[in-house]
């Protein structure tokens, strides 16, 4: 996983939304089912192995990270054969960090657009 040029170790699964969109069903008085669509913004759930790089160097920890703003984020699916690309991303969420495991989890990212490559 790259962010912003810096290559972090990930941890667990990322889970990806690449849609912009999320529709919604409903059913009316007489029974006719309607359909709404609504804007979302593009994400991806991830975890951390305690924001480490991958030269192990640990990322030292300020809010400032949090208000990090048009990311270029690129995800590599080791055993897909795929790139994921989010672009014009940042971080949403509250980080949290067990201590006994270094997992860092509940942040996601939201970016304005998302790509994929096949390798």
């Amino acid at each position: 996983m790259v962010i912003g040029g810096v290559a972090y170790k990930a941890r667990g699964v990322i889970k990806l939304s690449p849609s912009n969109m999320e529709t919604s069903s409903g059913v009316n008085q007489d029974g006719s089912l309607y359909r709404t669509v609504a804007p979302k913004a593009r994400a991806a759930e991830l975890t951390f192995d305690r924001f480490k790089d991958l030269q192990g160097q640990d990322l030292a920890w300020s809010d400032e990270i949090m208000g990090l703003t048009n990311l270029a984020v690129t995800f590599v699916e080791q055993d897909g054969g795929q790139t994921h690309m989010l672009t014009g991303a940042f971080f949403v969420g509250t980080p949290g960090q067990d201590l006994s495991t270094g997992e860092v989890d509940g942040l996601s990212l939201a970016a304005d657009s998302y790509k994929t490559i096949k390798n």
